[in-house]
Formats: structure tokens, sequence, C-alpha cells
């Protein structure tokens, strides 16, 4: 069942990234709403949802951007490892880890993007990126984790219940 809502709510975040966040820029950056649904439901969901997730998200985020496909799926990957590894060894998620958690990604699919566009022949100046894209967009990820943290684990903890009546 997670595996197959990951398909709408990913397809409403980069409908929303691509068509109304644009109108709410600040210097060169943008929450990365992708990102920030794909954090929000490895943190409490299986390794093996999450990747899906992830694929489905990075894919599905390239597609409506310049990138090439796949490149955002990299990272989200990636983050979605992190975030397995991390949260095996902490008992709940609280206020502190999961704005740790949202630097971290952040930066993790941030430079994992800069890195794969410098390989590919496309110049980047990282250091005016930071300052203009990177840090703006951290940022926004910071304001905008919480609303899409709270409205995902709603729909996640209907999951769980509705999973645990039709088991027994």
């Amino acid at each position: 069942m997670s595996r197959t809502l990951s398909l709408p709510i990913l397809v409403l975040m980069v409908a929303l990234q691509s068509g109304v966040v644009p109108q709410i820029r600040f210097s060169g950056g943008v929450p990365d709403l992708v990102l920030l649904a794909v954090l929000a439901w490895s943190v409490h969901s299986r390794l093996e949802d999450s990747v899906t997730w992830a694929l489905v998200g990075g894919i599905l985020h390239d597609l409506l951007s310049a990138t090439p496909t796949g490149l955002s799926a990299i990272g989200l990957v990636l983050v979605v490892f992190f975030v397995s590894l991390l949260t095996e060894q902490v008992y709940r998620v609280g206020l502190v880890l999961m704005t740790g958690l949202v630097v971290v990604s952040t930066a993790i699919v941030q430079f994992t993007s800069y890195l794969l566009l410098w390989l590919t022949g496309v110049p980047v100046n990282l250091i005016v990126d930071f300052s203009y894209v990177i840090f703006p967009s951290l940022i926004y990820n910071l304001v905008f984790i919480w609303p899409i943290y709270w409205f995902l684990r709603i729909i996640q903890r209907r999951y769980t219940l509705d999973r645990r009546f039709f088991q027994d």
C-alpha cells in the first residue's frame, strides 16, 4: 500500500513544486518538496518502501526539470539509506533530529546533483551556488518540512491502522 500511495502523493508534490513553488522564490533557492516528502515518509517506513519513494520521486522530479532523468533519484536514494541507518539507532524522531535530517539531506541531494552535473561537463561554481541556491533552499526546507511531515505522518498512521485491521 505504501508503494501505491507514493505515486499520487509524489505527483502532487512535483506539481506543487513546478507550479506553485516558483512563485515564492527567494534568491535562487526553492523548497524541494519531493525531497521533503521522501524524507518525511522514510523516517517511519521500511527501507524497501523508502527506496521506492526515492526512485519514483526522483524520476518525476527530473521529468519536469532540466536535469537528466535519474539525477535526483541518486541523491534521494542516498538520503533514504542515510535516514534508514540513522533511524535504526534512535528510538524516536524529534524536533532536533528532524532538523538535522533536513540539513544533511539537503546537503546530500544538492552536492550529489552538483557533482554529477560537473562530471557530465556542466560548469558548476559551488561557492556562488552555495550562497545563491543551496543556502536559501536549506532555509526553505527547514520551514516546509513541518507541514509536509505532519501531513504524511497522518497518512502513514492511517495506513498502519488499516493494515493492522485487515491482517486480523
